[in-house]
C-alpha cells in the first residue's frame, strides 16, 4: 500500500473515530440536559459569576433595590448623614458621625449614663430609609436610629412602626443604646432580618447555647434568591458546546431555575417566601440551619402564609392586627396572602411576575415596561379585553374612562395597606364595596370609593369619610385615611380648607409618629404639591418631637395658611375615640 493510501486511510479512521465521539458527546448532552437536578445543598456562585455571561441581566438586577437590601457599611453604600449629625428624642442624644479611620459609628447620650457609642458595620434599605446594623459579639443588631433618604434627616425607629407614643417593651436580652422607648424597636438581625434581605440565610444558632454563627451566601437580594444555587450551573455552561445546545433547543437548564418557566403557583411562591409573612410549626431547623426553601419549591411543603386566624402556640388573635375584619393585609410584607385571596390567582393564573418584572421597569415598583404609564390598564385588560373599549370601560368603572377614577388598580387594589412610612395598594384584588367602609366600628375598612370621596360618597350612604376617619378608629384607617387626604382628586375651596384643618389637627394630636409624619407629608401634597421631601413647606416640623414642639410648628401653619386650613371637622372630633392598636413588623 502507498503512502498516499495509508494517509486516506488514517483520515478515515480518525475521521470515524470522531464521528464516534461527537455522537457520544451529542447522547451525553442529551441526558445532562434532560436529567433533573436537586437544587438542595447546592453550591452558590455569588452574582459576580453570573456576570460573565449575563451581562444584562446583571446591569439590570444592579439598578435594583433588591441589590441594595443588605451592605456593608462603606462610602459606596451608606446614604445617611454622619457629619456629626444630632437626633434628640426620648431624652436621649444620639450623633452621627465618623471615627479616625474613617469609619461610620452613633453616639447615645442619656443622662445619667455614660456615652455608649456603636460601630455600623451594615446598611438595610436603599429606597425610602437606611437603617443600620452594629455588632455585639456574634449578633448584629438593629440600631435605634434611621436616615429618612427621600426627607433627608434622622428620625428615631419608633417612628417607623404604628405604635403610640411612649409605647415600650422591656426585652433584658438585648443591647442598652438609649433606654426604654427609644430602644423599642433595637432588633436582632441574626434571626430576624437575615431571613428576606439575603441569599441563602443561615442564622447558625446553636441549640445548646444560643450563640450565632450566621451565614449568608451574598448579602442582598441577589441573582440566587430567586435562581437556586447556580455553581453548579456556571460550572456545567462553562462547556459552550453546552450553551449553544440550551440556546438552540429552547431548552429549560436542569441546573438552574427560570422563574419565567414556573407555574404560577411556584413563581408566587418564590416571591411569597419574602413577600408574604410566614409560620412554621417547629422554626428550631430554621434558626440552626436555615431556610430549606428553593426556587422552584412548594412554599407550602415548609411554612404556612399568615392569616387574621393563624393561631400562635394554640392561641388565636395574635396576628388579627395585622388584618382587616375581612382578612384582608393591611401591612407589607402580605403580598403573597392578598394574590392568594384574589380570583385572579386562584382562577386566572395570574402571578406577581405577570405584572411585575425583576430585569425591568422604574426600580420603584418594577412593573414591566409594557405596562408603564398610561397602559398600566393593560395589566388587567389583556385577560379583561371587553373592558378595554372606552364605552364599555365606562359603564363598567361609573366614571370617565380618560380619568383616574377609571383605572383598574385605583378601584380594584386601594390603597388601604401600611407600611414603611408610607400607605400602598393592596394586592387583594377585588371588586369596591363602599358600605362594608361605613361607620367607625372594628369591622370598618376603608374603601377605593371612599379613599377618593374623602367626604363621603354623592348620593349614598358610604360612611363619614376619610376626613371624619381620619381622627376617628383604630390606628391603620387613621394612617390610610390621613394618606387619602393629600391624594383624593379635584375638591372645592371649602373641602380643601377642611382637608388641612383636619390634616394640622393630627400632626398636633394624633398619638401615633407615623400617622402625624403622614398627615405631614398630606398637608404638604395640598399645598406645596412639587416641593422637595425634606425643604419648603413645615420643613422643621418633627412628627417624633414633643406635643408642644408639634404645636408650636403647628401654631405657625395656622397663621400661614389662615383661612386657607379652617378648623377641624368638628364631626370627627366627637367621633374620635382612644383606640390603641400596636402594630410592629
Amino acid at each position: 500500500m502507498g503512502r498516499r493510501a495509508y494517509i486516506v486511510l488514517a483520515l478515515a479512521v480518525l475521521g470515524a473515530a470522531g464521528a464516534a465521539a461527537t455522537w457520544s458527546k451529542r447522547r451525553a448532552l442529551a441526558a445532562d440536559l434532560t436529567t433533573t437536578r436537586d437544587l438542595h445543598g447546592g453550591a452558590h456562585a455569588g452574582s459576580h459569576a453570573c456576570r460573565r455571561c449575563h451581562p444584562d441581566h446583571y446591569t439590570s438586577w444592579s439598578r435594583t433595590f433588591h441589590r441594595t437590601m443588605t451592605t456593608e457599611a462603606t462610602a459606596a453604600n451608606v446614604r445617611g448623614d454622619f457629619s456629626g449629625a444630632v437626633l434628640r428624642h426620648a431624652g436621649v442624644e444620639a450623633r452621627m458621625d465618623r471615627d479616625a479611620g474613617g469609619g461610620y459609628r452613633m453616639t447615645f447620650a442619656t443622662p445619667g449614663s455614660p456615652p455608649r457609642t456603636a460601630t455600623v458595620v451594615r446598611a438595610v434599605g436603599s429606597r425610602r430609609y437606611q437603617q443600620y446594623l452594629a455588632a455585639e459579639g456574634d449578633t448584629l443588631w438593629r440600631l435605634p436610629v434611621a436616615y429618612h433618604i427621600e426627607e433627608k434627616r434622622w428620625f428615631p425607629m419608633t417612628g417607623a412602626f404604628l405604635f403610640s407614643d411612649g409605647a415600650s417593651i422591656d426585652d433584658p436580652g438585648r443591647p442598652r443604646y438609649g433606654g426604654g422607648v427609644f430602644d423599642r424597636h433595637v432588633t436582632r438581625w441574626n434571626d430576624n432580618c437575615v431571613f428576606c434581605h439575603n441569599v441563602a440565610p443561615n442564622p447558625g444558632r446553636d441549640p445548646s447555647s444560643g450563640d450565632f454563627k450566621t451565614t449568608v451566601a451574598e448579602l442582598g437580594i441577589a441573582c440566587e434568591a430567586c435562581h437556586g444555587p447556580g455553581a453548579a450551573h456556571a460550572r456545567a455552561n462553562a462547556d459552550p458546546a453546552r450553551r449553544y445546545a440550551l440556546h438552540l433547543g429552547g431548552r429549560a437548564d436542569p441546573t438552574i431555575v427560570n422563574p419565567s418557566r414556573l407555574a404560577p403557583a411556584r413563581a408566587a411562591d418564590l416571591c411569597g417566601r419574602c413577600h408574604g409573612q410566614r409560620i412554621t410549626a417547629d422554626v428550631g431547623p430554621f434558626l440552626t440551619h436555615g431556610d430549606p426553601f428553593v426556587a422552584g419549591d412548594d412554599l407550602a411543603r415548609y411554612s404556612a402564609p399568615l392569616g387574621r386566624d393563624t393561631p400562635l402556640r394554640g392561641q388565636t388573635g395574635a396576628f388579627a392586627a395585622r388584618f382587616w375584619d375581612d382578612g384582608t393585609p393591611r401591612l407589607t410584607a402580605y403580598e403573597y396572602q392578598g394574590l392568594l385571596q384574589s380570583a385572579c390567582a386562584a382562577q386566572g393564573g395570574l402571578t406577581c411576575t405577570s405584572c411585575h418584572g425583576m430585569h425591568e421597569g422604574d426600580p420603584r415598583g418594577q412593573i414591566r415596561e409594557r405596562f408603564a404609564g398610561v397602559k398600566a390598564d393593560e395589566m388587567c385588560t389583556r385577560c379583561h379585553a371587553q373592558l378595554a373599549a372606552p364605552a364599555v370601560l365606562a359603564q363598567h368603572a361609573h366614571h370617565d374612562p380618560a380619568g383616574e377614577g377609571a383605572r383598574c388598580v385605583a378601584c380594584h387594589m386601594p390603597r388601604i395597606v401600611y407600611g414603611v412610612l408610607d400607605i400602598h395598594r393592596s394586592h387583594r384584588i377585588e371588586i369596591p364595596k363602599p358600605p362594608r367602609a361605613g361607620g367607625t366600628t372594628s369591622a370598618a375598612r376603608p374603601d377605593a370609593c371612599t379613599l377618593c370621596h374623602v367626604e363621603g360618597v354623592p348620593g349614598g350612604q358610604a360612611g363619614v369619610g376619610a376626613a371624619i376617619s381620619a381622627l376617628a378608629g383604630e390606628p391603620v384607617a387613621r394612617a390610610v385615611a390621613a394618606d387619602a387626604l393629600g391624594r383624593a382628586p379635584s375638591f372645592a375651596a371649602d373641602e380643601r380648607a377642611r382637608r388641612l384643618g383636619t390634616l394640622l389637627e393630627v400632626m398636633v394630636s394624633d398619638r401615633y409618629p407615623t400617622i402625624r409624619h403622614i398627615a405631614w407629608r398630606s398637608l404638604r401634597r395640598l399645598v406645596a404639591p412639587d416641593a422637595a421631601p425634606g425643604a419648603g413647606l413645615a420643613a422643621d416640623y418633627d412628627p417624633s418631637a414633643e406635643a408642644a414642639a408639634r404645636l408650636r410648628v403647628v401654631t405657625r401653619l395656622r397663621g400661614e395658611l389662615g383661612r386657607a386650613a379652617s378648623a377641624a371637622d368638628r364631626r370627627a372630633m366627637a367621633l374620635a375615640r382612644d383606640v390603641d392598636l400596636e402594630i410592629g413588623e
